[in-house]
């Protein structure tokens, strides 16, 4: 599960301890926390970072996430051509990139121009098939025998109304409680949403900005997927705009999407920067698990990576432990929280 800010981008309405409770009481064994710097990232290192924690865990043998069309050849196909691009590839992703497209967009087309079939357009734009790819493609990187079992996603995402939803969207759900309707909100999640210290999508904005305008044009080379000459519109917009949203509509343009000017703007924030999230998270935090699976947690002794119980085991010389303590932190400020709020959170136990 992400921490304390999600991969689009955004900090989560509610604190990872209050969530991984709900996902124990609906049944999960053990809620493990990616990183920071695995969570804030595109989908291809959103995937990896995840899937390289499964693999050194040495006891995952599925991994299972939701798709569009589970056709778990097609999106193998998918897959392997964007981890061993061949001409046609090549030639459609470059010819995308020319017309201006994002280069998600331009990978989507070299993919169905390589797939020489009806139809795959669609297939690899959806949002789920795109992070499922990226999940084969980090199995196969990685050599792993995790076996990937897709399940077909029944929601509409884009739905924002309760009422007309049988498999309520997050979107819906978020829409719901940041309206005040609270009563909707709990019966679309089907347990009670605290509304002392959460954190609103806009409370950090006067952080966010001030750090975009602090920052000089090279500081904000160095952030993550910050290419191309973005970082002097980055600069010029931040002065102009008032809040998050403004200055997302003020930097908006064909080749950037939403979601990865979203991430963006988050990285300047947490002064996340390129060169450190090169490696792998070396550790994972445990954040809670359901007592007839205590026995279980013996497993985790096998683990080739660190797996921290209670934060102050954590090695605070790693940038990347440093990150995370930023990011709750940062959180807390959000939600009207003291600082330390990571230290001060117990596994949660049902």
């Amino acid at each position: 599960m992400s921490g304390c800010f999600t991969q689009r981008g955004m900090p989560a309405l509610f604190p990872p301890a209050f969530r991984a409770r709900a996902a124990l009481r609906a049944g999960a064994a053990m809620v493990l926390e990616m990183p920071c710097a695995a969570s804030v990232r595109d989908a291809e290192n959103f995937a990896l970072g995840g899937v390289s924690i499964l693999e050194r865990l040495r006891f995952v043998t599925h991994l299972s996430f939701g798709t569009e069309d589970p056709d778990i050849q097609a999106l193998h196909t998918a897959a392997n051509i964007l981890e061993n691009p061949n001409g046609a590839f090549l030639e459609a992703l470059q010819a995308s990139l020319a017309e201006g497209k994002p280069f998600a967009a331009a990978q989507a087309d070299g993919v169905s121009a390589a797939m020489d079939e009806k139809d795959t357009d669609e297939f690899v734009s959806k949002p789920n098939n795109i992070l499922g790819i990226c999940y084969l493609r980090a199995l196969a990187r990685l050599h792993s025998d995790i076996t990937p079992l897709p399940v077909r996603r029944n929601s509409d995402y884009h739905i924002s109304d309760l009422s007309h939803a049988a498999y309520p969207s997050a979107s819906a759900v978020r829409r719901a409680f940041l309206t005040g309707d609270l009563k909707a909100a709990e019966a679309a999640c089907g347990y009670l949403l605290r509304t002392a210290g959460a954190h609103r999508p806009d409370a950090l904005d006067s952080v966010l900005l001030n750090a975009v305008r602090s920052m000089t044009p090279a500081a904000l080379r160095k952030l993550p997927d910050c290419s191309e000459g973005l970082e002097y519109r980055l600069r010029k917009c931040a002065v102009q705009a008032a809040s998050r949203a403004e200055l997302l509509e003020l930097l908006k343009t064909r080749r950037y999407t939403r979601a990865r000017l979203n991430r963006l703007l988050t990285h300047a924030m947490l002064g996340m920067r390129a060169k450190p999230l090169e490696k792998q998270p070396s550790y994972v935090r445990l954040l809670g698990f359901r007592k007839e699976y205590e026995p279980e947690l013996a497993l985790l002794k096998q683990a080739k990576l660190k797996v921290i119980a209670k934060a102050s085991d954590g090695n605070r010389n790693n940038p990347l432990y440093r990150l995370d303590m930023r990011a709750y932190d940062l959180w807390a400020l959000g939600a009207g929280l003291p600082a330390g709020f990571m230290f001060r959170q117990q596994i949660v136990i049902v």
